[in-house]
C-alpha cells in the first residue's frame, strides 16, 4: 500500500517518520498532477507548496493551532492530509470541494479566502484573540511574494509590532502571483535570493564583539549604530527587522526535514517571527514549472467537462474568441492610432489580456502588482497627465479600489476606462463572482455603467469609451464572445436598442442577458405570448426614453441581468421610469438572488440560477399567470 492511501488525516501523518515524508511528497504530488490535469483547477500553486504543508501539518496541531492561507489557491494539499482527498475530484464543481479554504467543508479552514493580501491581519487579529484570552496556541500565515506586495499587508505588517502577540509568518517565495512578481519589493527579494545566505548574522557578529578582551562591551556599544548600517547591507530580511519581525532563511522550501527542523525551532520562540522560503511553482511538474504563468489554473480536460444538455445562454460555440481575447485585441488596435492610449493592470496582465499590450507597446502597458487601490489611482494620475489609461481589472478584485474610483477618478471626473473582466459568474465561487459591480458603482455621481450583448458591441463600447471624456466602466465576463447577428448600432451616452417590438411583454436585457432574453421570447411566441425586447446598453444612465414607453404598454416589465438583484439594472430601470414620474406596470426584475453563490462551472451556475432560455420562459410564464390582471 501507498503511504498516501493511508493518510486521511494529520494524525495519519504524524505514524509516519520524517525520512518517509519525501516519499509521501512524490506520492501526493503524482496524485494532484494526474486529478487537477482531469478536473481543471489552480495546479502550479498547490505544487509548489506541497513540502510545506507536509512539514506545517507535521509539526504544528491545526485543531488547536491556526493556520492562514492568503489566497488559498494554494490550499490542495492542505485538503489532501484533512480529509478531503477522496473529493479531489470534484474541486469547484458544483456541490463539490472549493478551490480555496472553505470553513463549511473542514474544521481546519478557518476563512473562506480568495483575495491576496489578507492573511496577515486575520492572523494577527487570530493572535490577539488569543493573547487576550490567555490561549497558549500558535499562529501561523502562508504568503506569497507577490501578496506580500499588496498594501494590506504592509498595513497588517506596520500594526503587528505593537501588539506584542505571537505570531510565524512563511513567506513563500516563487517570483511570481499569476504572472511575475512585480516591484521593488519583489527586487528586494531578488537580492536576498541571489546574495550570500547571512542568516544570523547580526546575532554573531554582537557576540564576537562582546567577546574581545577588555573592549569587548565598550565596543560593542560604539558600534551599535554603525552596525545597523551593516546590517541593511550584508543581512536579509532587514525590512522585516526593521517592522519587529525577526527574519530567518531564505532557505530552500522544498526540504521536507529540514523545514520540520525550522518548523520546531520557531514553534518554541516567541514574538513575530518570519521565514523566507524559496520554493518553485510548479514544482515536480515539468510542464507548470516551465510555463507557471500558464499552468496557474488549469482548464479541465473534455473527459472532466459536465455535459451541457440545456445550454445556457444558447451558448456560442467554444471555438469562438473569449470577450477578453476580443477586449485585447481591440485596445491594441485603438492603441497602434492613439498613442496616448496606455493600459493598468493590477497583476493580472495575462488574465485580462493586456499581455497582448504589453508585447505591442511595452513602454505604454504597467502592471503594479497586486495593489488594487494603487492601479486605480494611478489610473486617475495618468488621466491627469493627459493620457487615455484603460484599468483592466475583475469585476471581484475592483472592489477593493472602491474609494479610489470615488476619490481619485470620479470626484476628478478622470478621462478613463475600467474594463471589468469576469464581471458574472465564474468557476470559483463567491470570493471570485463579479456580481456586485453594478450596484457599487451606479450609486457614484459620474459614473457610466455599460455592457455587451457580443463581441462586437465590446469592441464599440472600449472605442466610445475611450474617447468619452469621463469614467467609463465596461462590464464583460469570462464566457466565448459571440458576433452580432446584424450590424451594430452606434453607441450613443444612455441609449438602449430595441431588438424586436411584437408585444406587451417588456424583457429588458443587460450585458450576457440579452441573448437569453431573445431565446426565451422565441419560446414565449411559440405560445402565443409575444414580446417586446430591449438591448438595455447602459446601466447607468438608463434610457427612460426608450424604456418609458414600453413600460407604460406593457403587461409586464421583466429586467435582466446576470447580477445580484439588490443594486443592479432592475433597480436602476425601476428608480429612472419612478422618478420620470411613470407608475411602473407589474414587474418582474431576475438576476442573482441575495445569497453568496457557490463555486461550480459557469453553466452549471447559469442552470442552477434559472438562465437558461426555457428556465426564464417558465419563470415569465408563471409571472403573467399570477400577477398579471387577465386584460377585458
Amino acid at each position: 500500500m501507498s503511504l498516501y492511501a493511508k493518510i486521511d488525516s494529520p494524525e495519519d501523518l504524524l505514524r509516519l517518520s520524517v525520512d518517509q515524508l519525501p516519499e509521501l511528497a512524490a506520492e501526493m504530488r503524482a496524485e494532484l498532477i494526474e486529478t487537477i490535469s482531469r478536473t481543471g483547477g489552480h495546479l502550479g500553486s498547490g505544487l509548489g507548496v506541497l513540502e510545506l504543508t507536509l512539514a506545517l501539518h507535521y509539526v504544528f496541531d491545526f485543531r488547536r493551532d491556526r493556520l492562514v492561507l492568503d489566497v488559498g489557491h494554494q490550499c490542495y494539499p492542505h485538503k489532501m492530509l484533512t480529509g478531503r482527498k477522496h473529493r479531489l475530484d470534484t474541486m469547484r464543481m458544483d456541490d463539490g470541494l472549493c478551490g480555496f479554504p472553505h470553513p463549511d467543508e473542514s474544521d481546519y479552514d478557518l476563512f473562506h479566502t480568495g483575495h491576496a493580501g489578507t492573511s496577515l491581519s486575520l492572523g494577527l487579529g487570530l493572535a490577539l484573540a488569543d493573547k487576550q484570552a490567555g490561549e497558549d496556541r500558535h499562529t501561523v500565515v502562508v504568503i506569497g511574494d507577490a501578496g506580500y506586495g499588496a498594501g494590506a499587508a504592509f498595513e497588517a505588517m506596520n500594526a503587528a509590532a505593537e501588539l506584542d502577540v505571537d505570531l510565524t509568518v512563511v513567506l513563500n517565495d516563487n517570483e511570481m502571483s499569476i504572472s511575475p512578481t512585480m516591484g521593488a519589493m519583489s527586487r528586494y527579494f531578488t537580492r536576498i535570493r541571489t546574495g550570500p545566505l547571512y542568516t544570523g548574522a547580526k546575532k554573531e557578529l554582537a557576540e564576537l564583539i562582546k567577546h574581545i578582551p577588555v573592549i569587548g562591551e565598550k565596543l560593542d556599544a560604539a558600534v551599535h549604530e554603525a552596525t545597523k548600517v551593516l546590517r541593511s547591507t550584508i543581512v536579509p530580511g532587514h525590512v522585516f527587522e526593521e517592522f519587529g519581525f525577526t527574519y530567518y532563511g531564505p532557505m530552500e522550501g522544498h526540504d521536507v526535514p529540514r523545514l520540520i527542523h525550522t518548523f520546531r525551532d520557531l514553534r518554541e520562540q516567541k514574538g513575530l517571527k518570519l521565514l523566507h522560503l524559496l520554493t518553485r511553482k510548479g514544482a515536480g511538474c515539468e510542464l507548470a514549472a516551465g510555463d507557471p504563468q500558464k499552468l496557474h489554473g488549469v482548464k479541465p480536460s473534455p473527459a472532466g467537462k459536465d455535459g451541457e444538455a440545456d445550454p445556457p445562454l444558447g451558448r456560442p460555440a467554444p471555438k469562438l474568441p473569449g470577450y477578453t481575447s476580443v477586449f485585447a485585441d481591440k485596445l491594441v488596435e485603438l492603441a497602434g492610432k492613439d498613442e496616448r492610449i496606455v493600459g493598468v493592470t493590477a497583476a493580472m496582465p495575462d488574465g485580462t489580456g493586456l499581455v497582448q499590450l504589453a508585447e505591442a507597446y511595452p513602454d505604454r502597458c504597467f502592471d503594479v502588482g497586486i495593489c488594487e487601490q494603487h492601479a486605480v489611482g494611478f489610473t486617475g494620475g495618468l488621466a491627469k497627465g493627459g493620457l487615455r489609461p484603460v484599468c483592466a481589472i475583475y469585476s471581484t478584485f475592483l472592489q477593493r479600489g472602491y474609494d479610489m474610483v470615488f476619490q481619485e477618478l470620479l470626484i476628478q471626473n478622470a478621462h478613463a476606462v475600467l474594463a471589468m473582466d469576469r464581471a458574472g459568474l465564474v468557476d470559483d465561487g463567491c470570493t471570485h463572482h463579479g456580481l456586485f459591480d453594478i450596484a457599487y458603482l451606479r450609486t457614484l455621481p459620474r459614473t457610466i455603467c455599460m455592457a455587451p450583448a457580443d463581441a462586437d458591441e465590446l469592441e464599440a463600447m472600449l472605442e466610445w469609451g475611450i474617447e468619452h471624456p469621463g469614467t467609463v466602466a465596461i462590464r464583460y465576463p469570462r464566457d466565448a464572445a459571440p458576433r452580432a447577428d446584424g450590424a451594430v448600432a452606434p453607441i450613443e451616452l444612455g441609449r438602449a436598442v430595441t431588438l424586436r417590438e411584437d408585444g406587451d411583454l417588456v424583457l429588458v436585457a443587460y450585458g450576457t442577458m440579452v441573448r437569453l432574453a431573445e431565446a426565451a421570447a422565441d419560446l414565449l411566441a411559440d405560445d402565443g405570448m409575444p414580446c417586446t425586447v430591449i438591448n438595455g446598453r447602459f446601466a447607468k444612465p438608463v434610457d427612460v426614453a426608450t424604456l418609458g414607453p414600453a413600460a407604460r404598454r406593457a403587461r409586464l416589465l421583466v429586467t435582466l441581468e446576470e447580477h445580484a438583484v439588490q443594486g443592479g439594472f432592475g433597480s436602476a430601470v425601476a428608480e429612472a421610469l419612478i422618478e420620470a414620474g411613470q407608475v411602473l406596470p407589474p414587474t418582474l426584475i431576475i438576476g442573482v438572488p441575495d445569497r453568496f453563490v457557490e463555486h461550480g462551472t459557469r453553466p452549471q451556475l447559469l442552470r442552477k440560477l434559472g438562465f437558461t432560455p426555457r428556465a426564464l420562459a417558465d419563470r415569465i410564464r408563471n409571472a403573467v399567470r399570477t400577477t398579471v390582471p387577465a386584460r377585458l
